[in-house]
């Protein structure tokens, strides 16, 4: 089976949402990270984002077939229907 590596960046809001849906998918393998988004301007609420310059995200990893990708990253995207989420992949080669 050709695996594809799919990383999903999301503001710390949606989390519970986000497991909820890849659970709900059959996705049961998939990996949680905590980490910062820096920016500027518009993009941060806060005075402290502000000051920080940084806004807390998520990110989840998982491996999935390369046929399902697609569908799946536009699932996400219509699930959220958010500007800030960020759906990267790439190939992986299990060793």
């Amino acid at each position: 089976m050709s695996l594809k590596g799919m990383e999903i960046y999301f503001e710390m809001g949606h989390k519970d949402t986000l497991v909820d849906f890849l659970l709900a998918q059959g996705y049961d393998g998939f990996y949680f990270f905590p980490c910062d988004r820096y920016g500027a301007g518009a993009f941060l609420i806060s005075a402290q984002e502000q000051v920080s310059a940084r806004r807390e995200f998520g990110m989840f990893r998982l491996f999935v077939s390369a046929e399902t990708i697609g569908s799946l990253s536009l699932a996400i995207r219509s699930e959220l229907k958010e500007d800030t989420i960020t759906i990267v992949t790439y190939e992986v080669h299990e060793a």
